[in-house]
């Protein structure tokens, strides 16, 4: 896959999208390529989702992202101001460094409506230079799809427990283009 690209990680809402695109970062590392983005995973306190963090894939730093409060225009969660910054931090420093793949977790109706991570998702597929990975529940996909019609886009089921080597290959056969 050249860069640019635009990889769609699919999968229903509290499938394990988050958790198995983590677990894939450090085996794309392993293969010698530069992984930035940003990681969105739940948080459980006995066994009920209380929140969503937000973990900067470069520093490792985390912050809260969400947490149940009044609601809002994500439902039962409030956003958490600390979060929202590590997040547009993270994902504004992408557009001065060199990154095989950047995920961002996730990609969702806050996008589609232009608010979230959307301003600087389209700023690195404007700059075209590194292939996107963007986490997306299954109901938004042809939406996401739609959206960035003009790209390339493919679409990668969660699901699918080979996902993240055909990623790797593409990715590998992309950098040794």
């Amino acid at each position: 896959m050249s860069a640019g690209g635009i990889i769609l990680w699919v999968g229903p809402k509290h499938s394990g999208k988050t958790t198995m695109v983590a677990g894939s970062v450090g085996r794309f590392r392993t293969r010698g390529l530069l992984v930035g983005g940003i990681l969105a995973p739940s948080l459980y306190r006995r066994g009920r989702l209380v929140g969503f963090d937000v973990v900067d894939l470069y520093s490792g730093r985390r912050a809260p992202l969400l947490r149940l409060g009044r609601p809002t225009d994500v439902g039962r969660f409030a956003f958490r101001k600390e979060g929202l910054e590590l997040g547009r931090s993270a994902l504004d420093s992408l557009h001065r460094s060199r990154s095989d793949l950047v995920i961002v977790d996730e990609f969702g109706p806050l996008e589609l409506s232009g608010k979230g991570w959307r301003k600087a998702v389209d700023r690195l597929i404007d700059a075209n230079q590194t292939t996107l990975l963007l986490v997306v529940r299954q109901e938004l996909c042809d939406e996401v799809s739609a959206l960035y019609a003009s790209k390339s886009v493919r679409i990668m089921r969660a699901s699918v427990p080979t996902a993240p080597e055909r990623i790797e290959q593409m990715l590998l056969a992309g950098v040794q283009d």
